[in-house]
């Protein structure tokens, strides 16, 4: 009987002293983490679960190696108005390298002479954000409450001029007015060589409007851009 139980003692101990072996990594081996790489670089839409299934390993198996062994995250298409073609692109590299060229060889004056444009729509009212409508407050005090307001419907397109030194004009197109090129010739004469003559009056100087580009370049929509001529 002592010799069955100090067997038996024996045994027992022998089997907890036993370290245990990790179960093998069958789902994230070598060539499964290889695998899930190619499925991915050959079309990146696929969902975990697409991949889960050609692999034949389970989706848990397959999320822990796109974002701890591939360092893989899924990201949306980031929008862009358009995408210029490659002819777009070769034009926008040519003007560029022209008017660096035109500024290195009159002493870096060209771009301070230069007033370019932009233009939006903005609405009538934008109502504040959560973040802006943040306030502090004590553990025992109530949270602050704020009616619901939407954005106004009704928009207003704003045109802004700047130079290297800042905007120069800010012009509300009014309601109703379509932008043609005739609308542009009426705002470089009644606004924006009046505001570029204060602008120059104050450094004691005087300045014209001697030419507009308006560069194709970008598919089909452009921001004009104007030269300041100093007297």
């Amino acid at each position: 009987m002592r010799s069955w139980v100090r067997q038996f003692t024996e045994s027992r101990t022998a089997c907890e002293n036993k370290p245990k072996e990790p179960p093998p990594r069958t789902s994230r081996s070598e060539d499964m983490i290889v695998r899930v790489e190619q499925m991915v670089m050959e079309d990146r839409r696929l969902t975990v679960r697409q991949i889960a299934a050609n692999a034949g390993v389970s989706v848990g198996s397959v999320d822990t190696i796109l974002h701890d062994d591939l360092k893989s995250q899924k990201v949306s298409a980031r929008w862009v108005p358009r995408m210029p073609t490659d002819e777009n692109k070769a034009s926008r590299v040519a003007a560029c390298q022209a008017m660096l060229s035109r500024d290195k060889g009159i002493n870096s004056a060209f771009f301070s002479s230069v007033v370019t444009m932009d233009e939006t729509w903005m609405p009538m009212f934008n109502p504040e954000t959560k973040w802006q409508s943040a306030q502090w407050k004590h553990t025992d005090s109530p949270p602050p409450k704020k009616f619901c307001i939407a954005t106004s419907a009704e928009k207003m397109m704003v045109s802004m001029f700047w130079d290297s030194e800042g905007v120069v004009l800010t012009h509300c197109v009014p309601k109703g007015t379509t932008v043609t090129g005739k609308t542009y010739e009426d705002v470089l004469r009644t606004k924006i060589l009046q505001a570029l003559r204060e602008k120059t009056a104050q450094k004691g100087c005087s300045c014209a409007l001697s030419s507009r580009q308006c560069s194709s370049s970008s598919g089909g929509s452009c921001s004009p851009v104007f030269r300041r001529q100093q007297l």
